[in-house]
């Protein structure tokens, strides 16, 4: 192809993508001892831009670049027992759980997000990508309150409060949380402090 893989990846994504690979080359996990076969892993999310074919005849489309988002598993490999190491990558397109706005979940998946006392997002695990369509790198870091419902925070802080002085709640009642495409999803959340 002769082009570098990171020009595909979104504008938005291309500096996690390179501190990834940077942060995962070093003397400890780049060089392997001889006659060593381990292969060290790496996983992320990001949106790679969709190939942009050509129209009928001879003229390039004229339409704005489209991503889709992948999860990634990434690895370095030596090819041939040369010392140079080469970077594989494998990658599974993401597709939402939903196909219309108001469709049921049958067998929900759980997942786990994890926020300060501030609302500030520290963790989200990878099922929640194709639920609300965030990609981790996304909200972490964002409040969580901006993701709730306006309607449903009297009863979120209600629920708050049980967690401050008990330590935990029970399943809560339903609530509403913002998906990336701008609709709310209901979600229902064993709490713990």
């Amino acid at each position: 192809v002769g082009r570098s893989f990171i020009e595909f990846i979104h504008p938005k994504d291309r500096q996690m993508f390179a501190a990834q690979i940077a942060s995962n080359v070093t003397p400890t996990n780049a060089v392997t001892a001889p006659n060593t076969t381990q292969t060290i892993y790496f996983k992320m999310f990001c949106r790679i831009r969709i190939y942009k074919g050509l129209s009928l005849g001879f003229t390039v489309k004229n339409r704005s670049e489209a991503y889709k988002p992948f999860a990634l598993r990434l690895s370095f490999k030596s090819i041939n027992q040369c010392d140079r190491k080469y970077l594989v990558v494998q990658g599974t397109p993401i597709s939402p759980v939903f196909k219309t706005a108001t469709e049921e979940v049958i067998n929900p998946i759980p997942f786990t997000m994890r926020h300060l006392a501030n609302g500030s997002l520290e963790y989200v695990d990878s099922a929640l990508v194709p639920h609300l369509g965030y990609l981790p790198q996304d909200i972490l870091q964002k409040n969580v309150f901006n993701l709730y419902h306006p309607d449903d925070l009297v009863y979120l802080k209600n629920v708050y409060d049980l967690i401050v002085k008990q330590g935990t709640v029970a399943r809560s009642k339903s609530y509403r949380v913002l998906a990336q495409n701008g609709t709310y999803m209901r979600l229902e959340t064993e709490w713990t402090s």
